[in-house]
């Protein structure tokens, strides 16, 4: 998009760019056997060759008659990367069960395609839809939004920074990379722009995209009512008369911080179901000012930039049920596996300074209420020297054209891209693999949740946050690592523990492979920086240095996964939007899967003509 583009000509654009997200979805998960049960079709439909619908190309579509609200045709192309189908632009045409014979129509955006799949499902499965559909509207508007403020923050990066300087101070050059990062896209869920619960005035004043500043608001609570794991709170905190309370509160009362968007929009009705209206007080004034990273709810205080504290919002990121509550259990049970990493970063050579890790000992709650909470995380000093940019930012484009993988490499490592690689590689398999094979522990650390810390010379370094859902095999730990098990014992989430050593191997799989490592090969290929089939090859030889650099290790469930013909897939869209939990048999919506991806570590080559193309699509497809 450019700045001159036209309203309706970036209203296209944002339709025609989530359509094709929530078709590659609908066929990577499978939904309604769309994939399964489809008919593939060389040339065009017979039944939609006397349409006036246009223009028509020629196969591959696939044919659809199995859906319960009729008959879909999709324009479709092989495709090797997590799905064997990728959407291939073109009409988007059903036909009814409902309707006369042979009548079909046009679906020319998300939400029209998702509201005619629920058309034929029972009442309750089909509310599940439209809801969906809402949120894909949602999706188009914020990504308007979105690329609003990415035009308008390069302009100004373009002008005030003329020399491609960089920031001298730490938590600016953080807050740079955290703002390209907050414009790319979730590899994986179509409607990840949608902040539901936002409006436009809401994602300009909160969102990390615009990158705004503004300060908590407080409670007054009665400290027999507020939980703290640790009760020496931090000199920053403010006193009951800088908020514009009596100073005799601060006798029996606390302050809790609260987002300033749910103060404002449903926290009195919050305060009132729980029978807290009465009790707590609402301060009258603000203090200590924030600022939004990629999280949204994770906040910068902008007076020190080390401590960032996570707080509740009335909004949904990544599906309709992912609401973002602060349990009770988190604050604890992210301490425990904090301290479990810490440990073995201490005691094992292979992680020994190369793994570092954020201080999360500290939150607080009122009484169990999931909204009313929060989180102090605070970044190591080893930041203050260096440049962090977490691995969701990677693929993200700069405002010199080049990508945050090329700008890294140029600074870093003499310009060399596939030297970045090699060593983001080996950090990350040098690290993952040990937590898994050795320690039986697999972590939920996603493309937000690593970071990647990098100093002159080549050196880099991996910083995990926010440490609360892991995967850990509860036997191997006691009975190998009883001294790590004392650790985190009495974790309170037993979703934690996991029933077999198939979970571990799913949470590396989605997680470290498909998510923090996979999305980045495709985008080098895409730019040119190699051919697919090698740069999955250095992915290989990385995981086998990593193997062999601890012997002692069985590694055969690495061997073995990586020449399956087919990998585990998160399905985000089915378990966290389509379906209820009754109906998938999840008991963690973010851990629902099914083995459908096509093996990308597996060596099989298809082509050079079918590599080129698939990459120039995916790269054309990047926000």
């Amino acid at each position: 998009m450019t700045r001159e583009a036209s309203p309706a000509t970036e209203t296209d654009e944002a339709r025609g760019y989530l359509l094709a997200r929530v078709i590659d979805a609908l066929l990577r998960e499978d939904v309604q056997g769309i994939t399964r049960q489809a008919r593939v079709l060389d040339g065009v439909p017979p039944a939609l060759s006397r349409l006036d619908i246009g223009p028509l190309t020629p196969g591959p579509w696939l044919e659809v008659t199995t859906l319960a609200s009729g008959t879909l045709w999709l324009p479709v192309a092989p495709e090797r990367f997590m799905q064997p189908w990728r959407y291939r632009p073109g009409p988007v045409v059903a036909a009814s069960a409902m309707s006369e014979a042979g009548a079909a129509r046009e679906l020319t955006d998300a939400a029209s395609l998702v509201t005619w799949l629920g058309e034929g499902l029972a009442p309750e499965a089909r509310d599940y839809y439209f809801a969906f559909a809402d949120e894909c509207r949602q999706a188009e508007i914020h990504r308007l939004a979105c690329r609003e403020a990415q035009g308008d923050y390069f302009a100004r990066c373009a002008a005030q920074d003329a020399n491609g300087s960089h920031p001298a101070e730490w938590s600016a050059r953080f807050a740079h990379y955290d703002r390209l990062a907050s414009f790319q896209d979730h590899p994986y869920y179509p409607t990840a722009r949608a902040k539901l619960g936002f409006d436009g005035a809401a994602l300009r004043r909160f969102a990390p995209e615009f990158q705004p500043r503004f300060a908590l608001r407080w409670l007054a609570v009665p400290k027999a009512l507020f939980h703290l794991s640790d009760t020496a709170l931090p000199d920053w905190w403010p006193s009951v008369e800088r908020v514009g309370l009596d100073t005799r509160l601060a006798h029996d009362y606390r302050l809790l911080p609260v987002h300033p968007f749910l103060w404002a929009s449903g926290l009195d009705a919050m305060l009132e179901e729980a029978g807290l209206a009465e009790t707590v007080i609402k301060a009258p004034l603000a203090a200590v000012e924030v600022q939004p990273t990629l999280s949204v709810r994770s906040l910068m205080l902008t007076a020190r930039p080390a401590t960032h504290i996570k707080l509740p919002l009335t909004i949904r990121t990544l599906g309709s049920r992912n609401i973002r509550t602060i349990k009770p259990s988190t604050i604890g049970d992210g301490h425990r596996v904090q301290r479990l990493l810490g440990a073995i970063a201490e005691q094992d050579e292979r992680l020994a300074g190369r793994l570092l890790l954020t201080d999360e000992h500290q939150g607080g709650h009122v009484a169990g209420r999931p909204f009313l909470g929060f989180i102090l995380r605070r970044y190591p000093p080893a930041v203050e020297d260096a440049t962090l940019v977490s691995v969701a930012g990677l693929v993200a484009a700069c405002p010199s054209g080049a990508v945050v993988y090329e700008e890294l490499a140029e600074r870093f490592f003499d310009a060399d891209v596939r030297a970045f690689l090699w060593a983001y590689l080996r950090l990350t398999f040098d690290i993952h693999l040990p937590l898994w094979l050795r320690y039986g522990v697999a972590l939920e650390s996603n493309q937000q949740n690593s970071m990647l810390l990098l100093r002159q010379g080549g050196e880099m370094r991996l910083l995990l946050k926010d440490n609360d859902a892991p995967r850990l095999d509860r036997a191997r730990l006691e009975t190998r690592w009883p001294a790590l098990y004392r650790l985190v014992e009495t974790l309170e989430d037993p979703r934690i523990w996991c029933e077999s050593p198939q979970a571990l191997e799913q949470m590396f799989v989605t997680i470290t492979l498909q998510l923090n490592v996979a999305p980045l090969i495709e985008h080098l290929a895409a730019r040119g920086h190699g051919e697919r089939a090698e740069l999955y090859g250095e992915v290989r030889r990385a995981m086998a240095q990593s193997l062999a650099a601890m012997p002692e290790e069985d590694g055969s469930p690495v061997m073995q996964l990586m020449e399956r013909d087919f990998l585990d897939a998160k399905y985000l869209l089915t378990a966290g939007t389509l379906a209820s939990k009754a109906s998938t048999g999840a008991s963690d919506i973010n851990k629902f899967y099914g083995r459908t991806a096509p093996n990308f570590l597996k060596q099989v080559s298809l082509g050079t003509e079918f590599e080129q193309a698939s990459s120039v699509a995916r790269l054309e497809a990047t926000p």
